[in-house]
């Protein structure tokens, strides 16, 4: 014997000693392979952490050799754990380049380090070595652990587990065979038997994995051994407890298949009983029912009959919103509704609506919110509901930015009419006690007459003229002096505001204007009236004693004057002959005193006004107005004279002017200047009663606040509780908030929630009835209701949205009106789809709770309902067995017997593979198998 074949079998009788039984010289070699690698790449391990890498300033050949060393090592190790593995032939070879790859690594690191190293003088390599050696590593642990991951394919590299070749029998294919048993005799050595092999029984059902498969015949063997015999020869209902401990049942046929089942589970035995005993009794007779679309469901409860709306499925999709005294009330209500649904208009309030609703005298308009809760309701009853939608759309267009104020609150309101903006004063009684004398064109300057009423009511004095008085007002310089101190202006005015005269110059102190007035006074008492009606000349004494002239037109325009003065009016009288000849219709006046002059003014309006020129010619009084005509301007002149001993009055700050209106007394709050900015509102009895107004209007005049009054407004008021209303800008209640609210808070947000939503809010009447959306806590449902708000219809559940709800409300409408009735009864074989669109059958009861369902399902209706037909038949002659542990069970089939084995809770085990002749031969392959099995090998096979 050679070295080598006794190092061989040296090998090998270690292996044995050591180890074990080897299947192969390959398990062998593969040992001492992985045993030299892990020797090797230990030293190399140990080397280097005791040589160089604990050693300072070793030489770089020490660690090349220890790295490279230890690197062999460890992939000689895989290599050697490869060759352990029942790896096929090509897995041995993709080792073999692995290694190849590795070892190549562990060369280049040799040839490269260190010089082409990290660290080194040369350029650096080391990305390329530790690739080829990384790759190699890599084909040795992927051929065992990546590859089979990856590709799912368990024998690409891998061997398959046991022999290599299965019996027929083992994989299925035959039902008997025969196999070599090999095994040691006594002495050690290999001998065989042939083995003949039958199938006889097969599994019930599949496990996923091999353990669950595994687990599956254990408990198979072990329930075998105690399994009891039972022998079926009709239908039957099997009785049984489920692995929860609760009761059910399943209908078989002779053969043991199963053709219904239990709707549920039961607690207790009788339970179940109750049950089949139910089936027995109403089964045979029970009529099958069929929901084509849709139909009514009509159904008693505690002597209350309730209606439904089923869809095909048996779900309710519409329901009555109460319960009927009888059927036929409940029926004619589902009519009522069926009829009205499908024509009713559907409305979603979301927040809030706007409904036009008939009164016994006539129409109202409502805000209602997304409860049907009434927030506003129109205070005016219209003729039709045309007026009512009318004046719905004013209000509520008109909400969306109208002001909110507060009763007792003292306010200006500001608002716009067809002659301008006006305002008025509103005390804290609601009461308006001042407003604008006239509408100004601009928002602007109505608001500056409230701030001026506002400023100066509180200190403005009362003033009252009898008949007419003088009064002496500042007024702005003009000019380039405009800056200075104010000037000072006279006018004559009566008690109605009628200014008669005014002075034609500023005066600069009051007591200059006071002086001016004298004067007025003096000369208009001894003033001639002199009235143009063509040109003429005048010939006057200037203040200095000369004369002059001067040519008047028929308006009192100067046409031309002396330029120069003369000492005598001969003189002057001499001088104006020459322009005498170019105006020979002149007339020629001398003026000696004061005088009066009626002229037209042509360049203005045409009218005819008055002036009032001095001995000097200098104008000292004017009217304020032209007029119509010279009767008129003469009559107004008149006044002045009547009234020249009128009292003078300085009026240097705003004031109240107490005044009679017939028996009443009123007030005007006036200016300097004389511009009214504000009127009472009402008139009052005497003068203490106007002087008591005059001063509860001050406080609020100075503390009210400002606001701008659209088309409406809305004021709130509190007593007890707090409540608000709509009024318009005249004041007018439109609109009441019927609801009242604790807190302030509750109210503005209600009414915030009219004005934020209230113009896009459907504008709706209920004429027979609507289908009312509505969303609660986030969720949406729908109701059918009448104009009497009387719910005809509602869904039986909730949608998380809106696009969800009006779909299910469209497929009701779709439905409703052409559903026709159903009658469960007692019991019912209902026929239904099921999610793969096969037909299927269920047993229910008056509640329309399952009591059984079929196991089957089928393509077309007429195969489900002979399915029914034939289940009538088998529950008439079922008998009922009760299962307390794994049976055994014998069925007369397909002319010969089987056998099934089924557990406890009535689940099947095992089956018979052949059907027999007779009912002994099924009996005996039965019991073979209850003798053998439960000591049976497992065997697994892939």
């Amino acid at each position: 014997m050679s070295r080598l074949e006794t190092l061989n079998n040296r090998l090998f009788q270690l292996y044995e000693q050591y180890v074990g039984e080897p299947d192969s010289a390959k398990d062998v070699y593969a040992y001492w392979i992985f045993a030299l690698g892990y020797l090797v790449g230990l030293i190399g391990v140990l080397s280097y952490l005791l040589g160089p890498a604990s050693t300072p300033g070793t030489q770089f050949g020490q660690r090349e050799i220890t790295i490279s060393v230890a690197a062999t090592g460890l992939a000689i190790t895989l290599f050697g754990i490869v060759l352990m593995l029942p790896v096929r032939r090509r897995g041995i070879q993709a080792s073999v380049v692995g290694l190849g790859a590795a070892i190549a690594g562990v060369i280049g690191f040799t040839v490269v380090y260190p010089i082409n190293w990290p660290g080194g003088t040369g350029p650096d390599q080391s990305p390329l070595v530790i690739a080829v050696y990384t790759l190699g590593i890599a084909i040795l642990a992927g051929v065992t652990a990546l590859v089979p991951v990856v590709t799912g394919q368990k024998g690409m590299f891998v061997e398959e587990e046991g022999i290599t070749e299965e019996p027929p029998i083992f994989l299925g294919d035959a039902l008997r065979d025969a196999l070599f048993a090999v095994f040691r005799d006594d002495d050690g050595d290999w001998t065989w038997r042939i083995v003949t092999q039958e199938a006889v029984a097969e599994s019930d059902s599949s496990a996923l994995t091999r353990p669950d498969a595994e687990s599956a015949i254990e408990r198979l063997k072990g329930q075998i051994g105690s399994a009891s015999l039972l022998e079926i020869t009709t239908a039957a209902f099997r009785m049984y407890q489920n692995e929860m401990d609760h009761w059910r049942w399943m209908l078989m046929r002779e053969d043991g298949s199963v053709v219904a089942e239990s709707g549920g589970e039961f607690r207790e035995r009788d339970g179940a009983e109750e049950s089949v005993s139910f089936l027995k009794d109403h089964g045979p007779d029970a009529d099958v029912v069929h929901i084509e679309g849709a139909a009514f469901n009509y159904y008693e409860n505690r002597g209350d009959w309730h209606w439904e709306l089923l869809d095909e499925n048996r779900t309710a999709i519409a329901e009555g919103p109460t319960s009927f005294d009888g059927q036929g009330a409940a029926e004619t209500a589902a009519i009522e509704a069926a009829d009205r649904i499908a024509d009713s208009r559907i409305l979603a309030i979301e927040t809030v609506g706007v409904e036009l609703l008939e009164v016994d005298d006539g129409w109202v308009w409502r805000v209602l919110d997304d409860d049907d809760e009434e927030l506003i309701r129109s205070t005016e009853t219209f003729a039709g509901r045309r007026q009512a939608e009318s004046a719905a759309d004013g209000v509520r267009m008109a909400l969306g930015n109208a002001s909110v104020t507060v009763a007792e609150d003292p306010s200006y309101e500001l608002y716009e009419t067809g002659e301008g903006w006006a305002w008025r004063l509103v005390d804290e009684t609601e009461r308006a006690v001042a407003t604008e004398h006239d509408p100004l064109p601009e928002r602007a300057g109505a608001e500056s007459m409230i701030d001026a009423f506002s400023d100066g009511a509180a200190e403005a004095g009362v003033i009252e003229i009898d008949d007419a008085d003088y009064e002496v007002y500042p007024g702005e310089r003009e000019g380039p002096d405009e800056d200075e101190d104010q000037v000072w202006h006279w006018r004559l005015v009566t008690d109605d505001r009628h200014v008669i005269a005014d002075s034609t110059e500023p005066h600069e102190t009051p007591e200059a204007a006071r002086d001016a007035i004298e004067r007025v006074r003096g000369q208009a008492a001894e003033a001639d009236l002199i009235e143009f009606e063509e040109s003429a000349f005048q010939v006057y004494e200037a203040d200095t004693g000369e004369w002059r002239w001067r040519l008047i037109d028929e308006d009192g325009t100067v046409l031309a004057d002396s330029g120069e003065e003369h000492a005598s009016r001969g003189e002057a009288t001499q001088a104006m002959t020459t322009l005498k000849e170019q105006a020979p219709d002149a007339e020629l006046l001398e003026i000696d005193t004061a005088a009066f002059e009626l002229y037209r003014d042509v360049e203005g309006d045409g009218g005819w006004g008055w002036r009032l020129i001095d001995e000097a010619g200098k104008m000292v009084a004017e009217g304020p107005r032209t007029h119509p005509s010279r009767g008129e301007a003469r009559s107004a002149l008149n006044d002045l004279v009547d009234h020249l001993e009128a009292r003078i009055r300085t009026m240097d700050e705003p004031a109240f002017q107490a005044y009679t209106d017939g028996d009443d007394w009123r007030w005007r709050y006036l200016l300097t200047d004389g511009t009214i900015v504000a009127d009472d509102a009402r008139p009052e009895p005497t003068r203490d009663d106007l002087e008591n107004a005059i001063e509860t209007v001050r406080p609020t005049a100075s503390e009210a606040g400002s606001f701008v009054v659209g088309d409406v407004f809305v004021r709130m008021a509190e007593n007890g509780a707090w409540s608000f209303e709509v009024l318009d800008r005249q004041r007018n209640v439109v609109a009441d908030g019927v609801q009242s609210y604790e807190a302030r808070d509750e109210a503005i947000d209600a009414i915030s929630l009219v004005q934020d939503n209230v113009q896009a809010a459907p504008v709706f009447t209920i004429q027979e009835a609507v289908v009312w959306l509505h969303r609660t806590d986030g969720n949406w449902d729908w109701r059918l209701v009448d104009e009497d708000r009387n719910v005809l219809a509602t869904a039986p559940s909730s949608e998380p949205n809106r696009e969800r709800a009006e779909a299910a409300l469209d497929r009701v409408r779709d439905l409703m009106p052409g559903a026709g009735a159903v009658d469960f009864g007692v019991a019912s074989y209902e026929l239904f789809r099921d999610a793969d669109e096969m037909w299927r059958w269920r047993l229910i009861d008056a509640d329309r709770s399952t009591v059984a369902g079929g196991e089957n399902a089928y393509e077309d209706r007429a195969a489900a309902v002979a399915a029914i037909e034939d289940v009538r038949d088998l529950i008439r002659g079922a008998s009922v067995l009760e299962i307390d542990s794994a049976t055994f069970e014998l069925h007369a089939e397909m002319g010969g017997w089987r056998w099934h084995l089924v557990d406890e809770n009535g689940s099947p085990l095992a089956e018979s593979i052949q059907v027999h002749d007779t009912r002994t031969e099924a009996r005996d392959a039965m019991e073979e198998v209850k003798e053998l099995a439960p000591d049976g090998w497992i065997r697994f096979t892939e």
